[in-house]
């Protein structure tokens, strides 16, 4: 048995084992197709097959993400309970996404709330498909674009720093201090991105350190953690107006603080107000989603890659919807 080679298995599980063939050739795989036709001539211009599209995994709450297999870019729409896919296809194209979710057809009325990034197309996608769901803007990806500006401050602090460094091989004791400034700078890295009450005693004593010789690093990781503070799910109990007048009263801070890397920050959430607001009365993230496209990612891994997309797609459908 432990002779056999990796390719004679994998053969052997795909064409002999598995129900793959089977399933192909009586049509119960894939599980839908889109086409792109000519309203003129009924002319078929392409056939898009839908690997996975399970109406009943529907549920109140749902996610859409992308993930790439291999070299190809999936959209996945979710379950967030369970985890289960809902549709699988290869596209990120509005107008192929909204064929495929025409499918589901007065399922999709099911949906409560369903949560993505800030990708224009999926935005577009939850506004037209769910009318009845709250559009919730992922809470990650909100914070890794705030926690991206607070190390956008770190990296200008460094890069002042590395101007002030001599020109010639030989180091002076100046050029000594600065490169332990930089080392300090480059150490703090992760726990910019941290709650105070996580770091150790050490790493206390070298943020305060840090802080107290650049007080613009200690501003803008204040301001971070404030709204982090504030977008913690214990305030989903609160009233929406005090969600309202806190987020107001943390633009202030930043427009005080005045650092050019937050005035992108700001102007992202002023554009998405409604819906990163929209997390307070469904309490809904991408986490499972992320979850689901590690998931993924590991049985890709598992199995070396993709040796045949459309058996992979078959396996992923198995089992993971």
């Amino acid at each position: 048995m432990f002779d056999i080679l990796p390719g004679t298995l994998y053969h052997w599980y795909r064409d002999h084992i598995s129900d793959y063939h089977s399933d192909k050739r009586s049509a119960n795989w894939p599980d839908a197709s889109i086409m792109d036709v000519d309203e003129d001539t009924g002319e078929i211009f392409k056939e898009q097959p839908v690997p996975i599209l399970k109406p009943e995994n529907i549920c109140e709450q749902m996610c859409i993400d992308d993930k790439a297999i291999g070299h190809d870019g999936y959209t996945i729409l979710s379950d967030t309970r369970t985890g289960k896919i809902a549709m699988m296809i290869e596209s990120t194209k509005s107008e192929e996404l909204e064929a495929a979710l025409s499918i589901f057809g007065d399922e999709l009325e099911k949906v409560k709330s369903i949560s993505c990034d800030m990708s224009p197309t999926y935005l577009k996608l939850c506004r037209e498909k769910f009318p009845k769901a709250e559009t919730v803007i992922d809470k990650f990806h909100v914070m890794q674009y705030l926690y991206d500006a607070v190390l956008d401050v770190r990296s200008r602090i460094k890069k002042k720093l590395a101007e002030g460094l001599s020109k010639g091989k030989k180091k002076t004791d100046k050029d000594k201090e600065i490169l332990r400034e930089m080392d300090l700078l480059k150490r703090c890295r992760l726990r910019l991105t941290q709650s105070a009450q996580k770091w150790s005693e050490q790493t206390t004593e070298l943020m305060k350190q840090i802080f107290s010789k650049y007080k613009e690093l200690k501003t803008v990781y204040d301001l971070s953690q404030d709204f982090k503070n504030w977008y913690d799910r214990n305030n989903c109990l609160k009233d929406k107006t005090w969600i309202q007048e806190s987020l107001y009263l943390w633009y202030n801070k930043v427009k005080e603080a005045n650092l050019e890397e937050m005035m992108p920050v700001v102007k992202m959430i002023r554009k998405h107000e409604d819906n990163i607001i929209n997390y307070f009365t469904a309490a809904h993230t991408n986490a499972k989603a992320e979850s689901l496209n590690g998931k993924i990612q590991r049985f890709v891994a598992a199995n070396y890659g993709v040796k045949n997309k459309d058996f992979a797609l078959y396996r992923i459908a198995g089992y993971f919807s």
